[in-house]
């Protein structure tokens, strides 16, 4: 299909209609041979259907074309971004942190040849595919300037594209190139400087999110959800995600504890992270996942313990005690960040989706988003 002549694509167009049409007829005469009376009453059925396909031989108007060739993009997807069998039980596969979509097909879909070289999956298990995500930097070529790479062309894989040739994926991808080229009019810049720029892609998914477009997995948030785009961002660059890799829920209403806080924090805020050899806590040792963001918080005078040289990491977060720590993280106007933002200052207890709330205002002022 490519690297020919004309002559030549309309030569294996042509014997490609009459392989279906052979394949038809195959279908037709086997079914004849059975007893099954009732198929072969309905093998008048079984023929092309021209006033569908607007062609006079009932064929396709054009040729299907399973596998494109690939752009050398500036990211590469491959297989074990997706397959179920690296991540253990998460329901996830790698999420980019330049997501522009998301996507899924139960299994990696690879059509059997018999070239002796050609891959052959052991067990099913190897076949299962994640819900993944779609990478800017895929739909990006290395070299060639302002140029999108879309549907089967981005950077993929002979066994990723079997996963991201879907149709509702393609859409995504199509979608996303649309919003790229109108953003880059729009910015004045060319598409790979916005692909390696952290400023410019947080702005280009703050477009995607508001024109509803997911980012990330989530079950439980809907495109018009008032905080969709604070959530999906927060979640793709991995400052507040899921309480449990193992679901693709995020609990919106659920409430969060000082060390989910403390975490968050030192991530948008890009806190260089302390490992230091002894625990300043008793109850957050070097094994607590919060570890070492707490520790670096400490060190800060960002938080102290509740006492008797304890943290009490699983404590309840206020909305009151969120204010104070992002106050005394950075220059940040907290008054105005909660009240801008609709979200009460007060003692109650803090909710994920108000964490995910505040925290991409304060994500937006450090990258100087309007």
């Amino acid at each position: 299909m490519t690297g020919g002549s004309r002559s030549e694509r309309q030569k294996h167009i042509q014997q490609a209609r009459e392989y279906t049409q052979a394949y038809i007829y195959y279908l037709q005469s086997q079914t004849l041979k059975t007893n099954n009376w009732i198929l072969i009453g309905k093998v008048g059925e079984l023929k092309p259907r021209g006033d569908l396909t607007w062609t006079n031989d009932g064929i396709a108007l054009e040729p299907y074309i399973r596998e494109a060739r690939r752009g050398i993009a500036l990211t590469t997807i491959v297989y074990q971004d997706t397959a179920q069998q690296y991540y253990g039980e998460q329901a996830r596969g790698r999420c980019f942190e330049d997501s522009v979509g998301i996507g899924h097909y139960a299994l990696f879909d690879i059509h059997p040849t018999d070239n002796p070289n050609h891959l052959v999956f052991n067990s099913k298990d190897e076949m299962k595919c994640l819900p993944f995500t779609i990478a800017l930097k895929a739909m990006v070529p290395i070299n060639t300037d302002n140029l999108i790479l879309s549907a089967k062309s981005i950077g993929t894989t002979h066994l990723s594209n079997s996963v991201y040739r879907m149709h509702a994926v393609e859409w995504a991808i199509g979608e996303a190139g649309g919003h790229l080229a109108a953003f880059a009019l729009n910015e004045g810049v060319d598409v790979r400087t916005i692909a390696t720029n952290k400023r410019l892609i947080y702005k280009f998914q703050g477009l995607l999110t508001r024109n509803q477009i997911p980012l990330f997995w989530y079950n439980d948030i809907a495109h018009d959800d008032p905080d969709f785009e604070a959530i999906q961002i927060l979640a793709v660059a991995g400052i507040v995600r899921t309480e449990n890799y193992n679901h693709l829920y995020f609990l919106p209403e659920g409430t969060v504890n000082r060390a989910v806080v403390s975490v968050a924090v030192v991530n948008v805020m890009g806190f260089e992270m302390l490992n230091p050899e002894f625990p300043t806590f008793l109850d957050v040792p070097k094994e607590h996942f919060a570890y070492r963001a707490v520790e670096t918080m400490a060190a800060k005078g960002i938080v102290s313990g509740v006492g008797n040289g304890y943290f009490a990491p699983n404590l309840q977060c206020t909305r009151e005690q969120l204010a104070f720590i992002v106050g005394k993280s950075g220059d940040f106007d907290v008054f105005q960040l909660f009240g801008s933002s609709g979200t009460p200052l007060d003692a109650q207890p803090l909710k994920r989706r108000e964490l995910s709330r505040i925290l991409y205002m304060v994500l937006r002022s450090l990258y100087g988003i309007d």
